[in-house]
């Protein structure tokens, strides 16, 4: 099945979107429920929360690449820190899919769907719920469920993860042995790669190895 790649950098990409468009999402939800003077004080609990769940995170990151047996205990600490007293944090959701990524690593696909799968059901913006529907789609394919992640896939994603669906959904046409439909769908992935200035090697020999193919 496809790497849960460049972990790192969506994970950024994700918190730089909730830094710009995150807090006019709370302050209109707020507003609507209670006027200016209970805003002042619901504001001040989730600066709160949030610079709490971030001292966690940034923790939690300096361990990321820790191969000692304790340090991947604290981590797994620190993650399951996030999700408990830290659930309606955006820190919540990056804790969900760490996890659902060890668990792959570690061919738990069980534990992973299910990782990835409270993660959508929890995520309150589009970027993280997309993020975690296309990893769970990859595996439902990696557990032979094709048909399972092209339902998943049916939708139309934000223009950031286009090519990631596209590609995914080529990979479940060939699971499938739909060598036309999935080589229409790398292509589609190549050609939205190309819109947002990505640049995916693995992708092109996917294609090319269905062109070879024929």
């Amino acid at each position: 099945m496809s790497e849960m790649r460049t972990e790192e950098e969506q994970v950024e990409a994700i918190k730089q979107w909730w830094k710009e468009n995150g807090k006019q999402t709370v302050v209109a939800a707020v507003v609507v429920l209670g006027g200016w003077f209970g805003y002042q004080g619901y504001e001040s609990q989730k600066l709160e929360a949030a610079s709490s769940a971030s001292v966690v995170y940034q923790e939690l990151i300096g361990l990321n690449d820790s191969t000692e047996e304790a340090d991947q205990g604290r981590r797994t600490l620190l993650l399951d820190q996030l999700q408990t007293q830290h659930g309606d944090t955006v820190y919540a959701m990056f804790a969900g899919l760490f996890k659902a990524k060890a668990a792959v690593e570690a061919n738990d696909l069980d534990s992973a769907k299910t990782q990835l799968e409270a993660v959508m059901s929890d995520a309150s913006d589009a970027a993280i719920k997309q993020l975690a529907t296309v990893r769970l789609a990859r595996v439902l394919i990696a557990q032979e469920k094709a048909d399972e992640a092209l339902s998943l896939l049916a939708v139309e994603p934000e223009a950031a993860f286009i090519a990631e669906y596209e590609e995914t959904k080529g990979d479940a046409f060939f699971a499938k042995g739909e060598k036309d439909n999935a080589r229409d769908a790398y292509s589609k992935a190549i050609t939205a790669a190309e819109r947002i200035g990505a640049n995916n090697p693995v992708l092109k020999m996917k294609l090319d190895d269905l062109a070879v193919a024929n």
